[in-house]
């Protein structure tokens, strides 16, 4: 035997070896690939359910949200409505109160007036 048949034989040796080495390692790559692809099938199939739900979940608040915004509203409307009526019957009461305090000065006085005038006489 030569040098080249020596060669020739481990280099179809060392082909031979890869190629099982390449195989094993696709077989390897293959199983994962599929372990992946189921578990990508499963989040899909948890995950929309849950995507749909969140979203429902969100319609709803953002129907509150409406429905407390509009609440809000109403509540202003309702407080300055308290406010001007509070601010009419403020004016009504204090002016006639004010009116006969000065006439009940004003009587006062005048009575004052006459008593000094009198005993004065």
């Amino acid at each position: 035997m030569d040098w080249t048949a020596i060669l020739e034989a481990a280099l179809s040796f060392f082909l031979v070896i890869t190629a099982l080495a390449l195989a094993y390692m696709l077989l390897k790559m293959g199983g994962t690939f599929g372990r992946l692809n189921d578990f990508l099938r499963r989040l899909d199939d948890e995950v929309i359910p849950l995507l749909t739900r969140l979203q429902v979940t969100l319609d709803e608040v953002n129907s509150n949200l409406e429905k407390t915004d509009e609440m809000m509203g109403t509540l202003v409307d309702v407080t300055d409505s308290v406010e001007t009526t509070t601010r009419a019957v403020q004016h009504a009461v204090t002016a006639p109160i004010k009116k006969a305090a000065g006439l009940t000065s004003g009587v006062s006085a005048a009575i004052n007036t006459l008593l000094e005038k009198r005993g004065g006489v």
